[in-house]
Parts: structure tokens; C-alpha cells; sequence
């Protein structure tokens, strides 16, 4: 935006320096061909009184000596011409009276006119400048005495002028644009500055972020108090988020209380009530960490704990529960290589791994497949399905908080399962991926720091 209104404004004051700078360079033009014009004009009339004895007597041998001595002293050719245009006197030979400048100027001479002043003199044009002036006696002209004057050094004193003035031009422009238009940009766009600041903030999750319109430009201003009402509306429904989560956590804990107690009654007669039991106590901690879930997802905001964990064997440990259910349920589920692999041990795998395998049961097709690998620095849980996937923009959105893609929306679900996900594995300085393998379905990969000195 600041080069955009720079590139706007330097044309307009170099065009507006360009049209000041055209009429002093005629002036200075201008005044050095007057200069040089008044002064020959003064010698030319002193010419023309000292001819008028010769031109009436016939002497013109002092005259002629005297057109030499002059030619010398200012480098300037003189003559003098009777009524008819006939050379009397010259300081040199080879005067030709019919050039079209010498010609012009005999004319208006001649007949008792005073010729105009010569055009501009430009270092680009070149030539010499006539002087005539009529011999006059008694108001009858006698002839006329012309100066054939050199220009080279008054062109060369324009040239030098017009080259200061350019100078001066340059120097007024940059003055001009260093201390006005500068300036005038800054003070222009410091509102858009402001807000393009307060735009950052309120990326970073500062929403209660402002910005000031007082004293702003109408336009300013609007755009200004749209920009506060978008940001007080997202600082509302976060805010609701929040509200919502601590509510739906603390309503639950209640319940899941009551039915904790009746299941570990039955844990001691069935398995599979053992089984329930845990997933009790792993919904008490969904429940605590939706509080977490509404506050901050960053990376760093757990505490590390100095003894790993085995991702692989806790996976396992976990896959033993699921087999059953998928099972039930007649789905198949392949449990594919285990890599031992250390990670922080703050990192819910139960968790992550429901959220994948329930997924994949829901909006996928069988055959699930779960590994553990090593990639580098990184330990990665995969779960594939062989359903119809994802395509590529759903791919960007998938661990957003309440999205659901479109083919599954008329699906039971709250569009939280991967946001948790995401932000158990952000936890611990982890991330997850979404990419559609070969052969078709999805693939979900959470990816964790390795922990290089875990002992396998």
C-alpha cells in the first residue's frame, strides 16, 4: 500500500516540479539571448552613427578600418550596406546579403523599422544573431550596419544554467519527497497500520484487541468500527465456546460419578465390565481436558515427564479392547508393524487411538489397518480405512473444532473427536496429518517427537 501511494504521489510532484522548471529554463533562455541582443544592438547603433559621413561623402576607408579593428577586439563580423543593400564596408570578405537571416533583418532595417528580438537561445540550436540598425540622416535611412554576432559562448552560459536548474529540480524533488511526501504517507496510512497491527493480534488470540477511529476519515472510521465489531464477535463465541465446554464438563462429571460406582460393582463378576470401567475413568479425564481444550492448543503447554513412554506397546495394550468391539460389530481390524518408539508420557494414547479407531468404524470402510513406525525424529501412530476419504480441501480442515465433512454431517457425531486429537498430540509437541493413500481411504498419521535416550 505504501509503494502503491508513493508511486502515486512522486509522478505528481516530479510533473508539477517539471511545469515550475519549463518556464524558468525559457526565462533563463530567454534572458541570455536579450542579454547578448541589447549589448550588440548598443554596438550596432554606434556603427550605424559613425557611417552616416561615409555614406554621404563616399569615404569609407576609415570605416572599413574601423569594422577590422572591432572584428578583431570582439570576434564579431561587422559591415555596412548603402539603401540598395550594396556591402560598403566589412571587417572580413565573403559577406553574402541574401542569406535568409541577414536578408530578413536588411528588410525590416531598411525601411525604418527596428527588427525583433531573437527567439530563445538553446544550447541545441545553432547559428549566429544578426544585429542590424539603420544609418539614418534627417529621417532619410542612408543604409544599415550589421553584426553578424557569435553565440557559441552565450549558449554555453545557458547550457550551464539549464544544468544548475536541473539540479536544483532533482534536489527540490528528493526534499520534496523525503520531507513531505514521506511524511504524508506515513500519516496517510498510519490508520491502515494500525489495524493491520491489530489484525496480527487478534491471529495470535488476542481478541480483545481494538482499534482507535478518532479523528479517522469517514471511510477509516467504518472500516475501523467493522474491524471492532468482528473482533468483539469472535471474542464473544470464544468465549461461548468456553462458557459451552465448562458447562458440558461439569454437567457430565455428575453422571459419569453415578455410573462409575454401579460399573465397578459389576467389574468383579465380567471382563467386560473392567473394560467399561476404563473407559469410565478415561471419560472423567476427556472431560477435564475440555477445559483445556477451550483454553490454549499450542504446542508447549504441558510439562514434560522424564520417563517415556512406549507408543508401540501402549498402542497394543489398547488395540486388545478394540479387537472385541470390532469384532461385534463383524469389521475387520489389522494390526500392522509396532516400532518400539519413546514419547512423553503426558500423551493420552487411549484417547487418540479411540477417536482414530471409532472414525474409522464410522465414516470408513474395513479393513482398518494400525501401525506404529519411526520417521525420522518423529514417532507416527497411522490408522487407515478403505472408505471413500476425504477430498483435497476437507484434507486442510480436518482437526478443526466442530467441523464435520459434508458427507458425514447427517451422521450422529460433535465434530470434536480429531480437534482432540490435534491438541493431545499438540501437547507434547506433536501434530497430525491427513492424507489419502494409495488405493483409496484415509489415513490419519499423529506424529510425536521421538525421545532419542529411551531405553528399548
Amino acid at each position: 500500500m505504501r509503494r502503491r501511494l508513493l508511486q502515486s504521489l512522486v509522478p505528481m510532484v516530479i510533473l508539477l516540479a517539471i511545469i515550475a522548471a519549463v518556464p524558468l529554463a525559457n526565462f533563463i533562455a530567454t534572458g541570455a539571448s536579450r542579454t547578448l541582443f541589447l549589448s550588440r544592438s548598443n554596438d550596432a547603433d554606434w556603427f550605424a552613427t559613425m557611417a552616416e559621413s561615409p555614406l554621404q561623402s563616399s569615404d569609407v576607408a576609415s570605416l572599413r578600418e574601423l569594422a577590422v579593428r572591432y572584428h578583431q577586439l570582439y570576434n564579431t563580423p561587422v559591415f555596412v550596406v548603402d539603401v540598395d543593400s550594396r556591402v560598403i564596408a566589412t571587417s572580413r570578405s565573403g559577406v553574402v546579403v541574401t542569406e535568409p537571416e541577414i536578408a530578413r533583418a536588411l528588410s525590416s532595417t531598411l525601411a525604418g523599422r527596428l527588427p525583433a528580438e531573437p527567439p530563445a537561445m538553446w544550447p541545441w540550436r545553432s547559428g549566429d544573431m544578426v544585429v542590424a540598425r539603420p544609418v539614418v540622416n534627417n529621417g532619410r535611412v542612408l543604409g544599415a550596419a550589421v553584426l553578424r554576432v557569435p553565440t557559441e559562448r552565450a549558449r554555453d552560459q545557458v547550457q550551464n544554467g539549464l544544468l544548475l536548474l536541473l539540479g536544483g529540480l532533482l534536489i527540490s524533488i528528493g526534499a520534496v519527497v523525503i520531507g513531505i511526501v514521506r511524511p504524508v504517507t506515513r500519516w496517510v496510512l498510519r490508520p491502515l497500520n494500525d489495524l493491520d497491527n491489530a489484525t496480527h493480534q487478534v491471529t495470535r488470540g488476542a481478541l480483545d484487541t481494538r482499534v482507535s477511529t478518532d479523528g479517522r476519515a469517514p471511510e477509516l472510521r467504518r472500516l475501523g468500527d467493522s474491524f471492532n465489531s468482528m473482533a468483539l464477535s469472535l471474542h464473544q463465541a470464544r468465549q461461548r465456546e468456553r462458557e459451552f465446554v465448562a458447562d458440558a464438563s461439569h454437567q457430565l462429571r455428575t453422571p459419569l460419578t453415578s455410573a462409575r460406582i454401579h460399573i465397578e460393582g459389576l467389574s468383579r463378576l465380567s471382563p467386560t465390565a473392567r473394560f467399561a470401567l476404563s473407559d469410565i475413568d478415561r471419560l472423567g479425564r476427556i472431560v477435564q481436558r475440555l477445559s483445556r481444550l477451550a483454553g490454549s492448543d499450542r504446542p508447549g503447554d504441558a510439562e514434560g515427564n522424564e520417563e517415556p513412554l512406549d507408543l508401540a506397546q501402549a498402542v497394543k495394550e489398547r488395540l486388545v479392547g478394540w479387537k472385541a468391539v470390532y469384532a461385534a460389530d463383524d469389521l475387520e481390524l489389522i494390526i500392522g508393524e509396532m516400532v518400539p518408539g519413546g514419547v512423553a508420557s503426558e500423551l493420552e494414547v487411549d484417547d487418540i487411538l479411540d477417536v482414530l479407531l471409532d472414525n474409522a468404524s464410522k465414516y470408513g470402510a474395513p479393513p482398518v489397518e494400525v501401525s506404529v513406525l519411526r520417521d525420522g525424529t518423529e514417532v507416527v501412530l497411522s490408522v487407515r480405512d478403505h472408505g471413500l476419504g476425504l477430498g483435497s480441501r476437507d484434507l486442510k480442515k480436518v482437526g478443526e473444532r466442530f467441523w464435520r465433512s459434508a458427507h458425514h454431517r447427517e451422521m450422529p457425531g460433535t465434530g470434536l473427536g480429531l480437534a482432540i486429537v490435534r491438541s493431545e498430540a499438540a501437547r507434547v509437541g506433536g501434530r497430525v496429518v491427513a492424507r489419502p493413500p494409495i488405493g483409496g481411504g484415509l489415513v490419519i498419521e499423529v506424529r510425536v517427537p521421538l525421545i532419542d535416550d529411551y531405553d528399548l
